[in-house]
């Protein structure tokens, strides 16, 4: 027995020396995907699994079902790219050095209106810190290692305790240079890593523990269950596929809203009581994702269903913890909330991809109320929905391949709200303020003022534009493979006057008062995060056209640009506010080795 084991031993150590390790994790955002799913279109395939980050091994399959032979002469470059990319690993050690510095100056004309890092289209999910530097470790076959160290400046920094005295935008001119004006110590960014896991695994499935970002959807708006706005997750995921099938199994985790909620709502400027602070609760997000692929690759169908677990005294139901349960027949109501996603895309012919994706927060069954109803005395549960309909065409150029993409999308007012039910003592199940719910409203918890302060910044879970909104988009471009992309960009907003702070309610619509269909015109309920809702009272419709691109100019070097126009009329739901503009310009250079 014990020759046994040492030749098995002897075995496996010899694998994991000399066979290729396939388990780096590529982010979301990644350009490989981005590549592979241009070259899935443009061969008539469905499109790649759409839940990301994605390992090596997974990338890896995608790319086997391209026959390169038959690829046009701009494809082959494309193909070729993205294999390099993936199969880079073959050529690294067991532990590498990774270092990337940017260079980026932000201008804008709207210095008064256009305040915090959000109310720019590049957001700061895109802005770059000044210096990264990361680590890759492979441990035989089935290991991998990441963390990066990054010098920036935060999101979010306060003076004085207070984050609205100078918010970011304040001045026409910034940069992501530390230390250098208008930034200065106290904007140090002191929340890195965010991106810092381990992840396992073979060529059929990986395993992934730490700090990551998400993204499930087709969306290039956002998308309804996990968008990527948030910046990083807390999570654990294990994410098994073939060819034709994909299941992926997550839990995400979040501070509690106990920590920066009390009996008026939200928290001014979501602050909590700094590092010291007793932080009680436990809130995640467990969800599964389907995806299969049929017809030939032509059609994927994509089944998820999710979670939202809350308990203020860290109490864990073990029940819940099944990956294969239907999680909306646990019955646990005081402690959960269920979610479920649809989605349809398809190839009809090379070249052209169609989606849709639904998400049923909430949602009339016969025999309930029905919010629509007038009938006196009726309270019913509003509906909350959401609909995310696009195309993506492909073109092959004689050097390169143009892009384009036009998409929709609509939400109902009470998406991603929800009571608090038992969890914050309404017997009613009438959500009252400083209640805040079982909801997909989550923060990200971040220090500012050098680690003084503590900031819990609170965002959607799923689309990034909330609830009450009705969204269109057409973006156009042309790619060169190695060289540059250049794209164009329109995108216009409808937002009616629920936020992610409207306090749900049950609904009393008596004589048809209350407006369900988005985008709405008048915030009927209280507001976590505003005292006075009286002067929302009209939809507000954001504008933009913009232009951006990026350009390879040696290896390792790029140098990238954007141009956004803004115009906000009624901003902030608001008729008596005249329109608001900005012109914002990013104007950036990498260089990596």
């Amino acid at each position: 027995m014990k020759k046994t084991l040492l030749i098995l031993l002897i075995a496996f150590l010899g694998f994991s020396l000399f066979a290729y390790n396939a388990q780096t994790i590529f982010p979301v955002g990644s350009p490989v995907y981005d590549w592979i799913k241009a070259l899935y279109i443009a061969e008539g395939y469905a499109l790649p699994s759409t839940s990301g980050p994605w390992s090596a091994a997974e990338l890896g399959k995608m790319l086997e079902k391209i026959d390169e032979p038959s690829l046009p002469v701009n494809m082959k470059a494309l193909y070729k790219q993205a294999c390099d990319a993936v199969h880079e690993t073959e050529e690294r050690s067991d532990f590498n050095l990774n270092f990337d510095l940017f260079v980026e100056a932000y201008l804008h004309t709207n210095t008064g209106s256009y305040l915090g890092r959000d109310a720019w289209i590049r957001g700061w999910d895109e802005m770059k810190p000044f210096f990264r530097f990361s680590t890759d470790a492979y441990v035989g076959t089935p290991f991998y290692g990441y963390f990066e160290f990054t010098l920036g400046n935060s999101k979010t920094f306060t003076v004085s305790g207070n984050p609205y005295t100078r918010p970011w935008g304040s001045s026409s001119f910034n940069s992501n240079l530390p230390m250098v004006p208008p930034n200065d110590m106290k904007q140090l960014d002191f929340n890195m890593p965010y991106r810092a896991f381990v992840a396992a695994g073979s060529d059929v499935i990986s395993f992934q523990m730490g700090r990551d970002n998400l993204s499930w959807g087709a969306g290039t708006t956002g998308n309804l269950i996990i968008g990527d706005q948030l910046g990083y997750h807390d999570l654990f995921r294990v994410a098994a596929f073939t060819k034709s099938f994909k299941w992926t199994f997550l839990l995400s985790f979040f501070p509690h809203p106990q920590n920066y909620y009390d009996s008026t709502g939200y928290l001014p400027g979501g602050t909590g009581g700094g590092q010291s602070q007793y932080i009680n609760g436990i809130r995640f997000f467990m969800g599964h994702r389907l995806e299969w692929r049929m017809l030939s690759d032509k059609m994927t169908f994509t089944l998820t269903e999710g979670v939202m677990y809350m308990s203020k005294d860290n109490r864990l139901d073990l029940i819940v913890l099944n990956p294969s349960m239907l999680y909306h027949n646990n019955y646990t109501r005081s402690l959960t909330n269920s979610i479920l996603g649809l989605e349809l895309d398809c190839t009809p012919i090379k070249g052209l991809n169609l989606y849709v994706s639904m998400v049923i927060d909430e949602s009339v069954l016969p025999g309930e109320p029905n919010p629509e109803s007038t009938t006196a005395g009726n309270l019913a549960e509003p509906n909350g929905r959401g609909f995310i309909a696009g195309a993506t065409y492909i073109l092959n150029a004689k050097q390169g391949y143009f892009h384009f993409n036009a998409e929709g999308a609509y939400t109902d007012p009470y998406l991603y709200l929800r009571d608090g039910d038992l969890q914050s003592g309404s017997a009613s199940r009438t959500q009252q303020k400083g209640e805040y719910g079982i909801n997909y409203v989550v923060a990200v918890r971040e220090q500012a003022d050098c680690g003084g302060t503590t900031i819990y910044d609170e965002q959607f879970l799923g689309y990034q534009h909330g609830g009450d909104a009705i969204v269109a988009s057409l973006n156009a471009g042309y790619a060169k493979a190695g060289s540059f992309d250049v794209s164009v960009n329109l995108f216009y907003m409808l937002h009616g006057t629920h936020d992610q702070w409207t306090v749900w309610t049950r609904i009393d619509n008596t004589a048809g008062r209350m407006n369900q269909a988005s985008p709405t015109t008048n915030h009927q309920t209280e507001n976590q995060n505003d005292d006075d809702v009286s002067d929302r009272n009209s939809v507000e419709k954001t504008f933009v056209a913009g232009i951006n691109g990026s350009f390879n100019v040696l290896k390792g070097l790029k140098v990238y640009g954007q141009l956004d126009f803004v115009s906000k009329i009624n901003p902030d739901n608001d008729s008596t506010r005249a329109p608001e503009h900005d012109l914002q310009l990013t104007i950036g250079s990498s260089y990596s080795f």
